[in-house]
């Protein structure tokens, strides 16, 4: 990868039997203060030619949009979408739960329209959601994810449980610290080094073991773009 960065961002669902939802969010927000990100924003918008357009109806609603600090992204959720992003060079959100070919896919109409529009995108950088789990055990990172998914799958497409939760694993990130990092390297270079990562943490069981790979990412991203110049 020539850049790297990144964010974290958390999903507001649990597995039957884990701890409530305040104490989710309050290992959340304390997670948060401890590698010092900012939250995201999610709102839904009509993009025209007033650029972004707040509606109520739902027939005019296109697309969620979200603000991370100071810039604005649009969810890549569809071809229509990205090509009305693309036509503001406006820069997407790819999301967890897509297969890397969906993604692709998208990023490919994207630049196809911000051509289709004489658009310069040249420095236009994205974002790309991923959970990860982190454990030297492979299988038991995939299993603390499968179970994480389980309960959003059955209840978001009940026809296709096991199909979907396999390919949504294998979209994301686990495995070992080292193969976790080279697996969003390879990732990055995919996507032609135009996206940073998202990434949610949430499914790692250990609490404790969680809050140390954060830091240690984050240390380890602060350097690589210190010695590279980037910041």
């Amino acid at each position: 990868m020539n850049k790297w960065n990144y964010g974290v961002f958390f999903v507001n669902f649990y597995n039957k039997g884990q701890q409530e939802p305040s104490e989710t969010m309050n290992n959340a927000l304390e997670t948060l203060r401890i590698i010092d990100e900012d939250t995201s924003i999610y709102d839904v918008i009509n993009i025209d030619d007033h650029y972004l357009v707040k509606k109520d109806s739902e027939d005019k609603k296109l697309a969620p949009f979200i603000a991370l600090g100071s810039k604005l992204y649009v969810l890549a959720t569809s071809e229509n979408t990205v090509d009305s992003a693309a036509k503001y060079a406006l820069p997407l959100v790819f999301k967890w739960d897509d297969t890397n070919e969906e993604r692709l896919k998208l990023l490919s109409s994207y630049n196809a329209s911000a051509s289709k529009y004489n658009k310069n995108i040249d420095l236009v950088r994205h974002q790309l959601m991923l959970h990860v789990n982190v454990n030297e055990a492979e299988t038991v990172a995939k299993e603390e994810l499968k179970s994480y998914f389980e309960n959003y799958v059955a209840c978001t497409q009940p026809s296709n449980c096991n199909g979907s939760i396999d390919s949504i694993i294998q979209s994301n990130v686990t495995g070992s610290y080292k193969d976790c990092l080279s697996y969003v390297a390879n990732l990055a270079g995919k996507f032609d080094n135009t996206v940073d990562f998202l990434l949610c943490f949430e499914s790692m069981q250990d609490q404790n073991k969680k809050k140390s790979v954060m830091i240690d990412l984050n240390n380890q991203v602060i350097k690589f773009r210190q010695d590279n110049n980037l910041i």
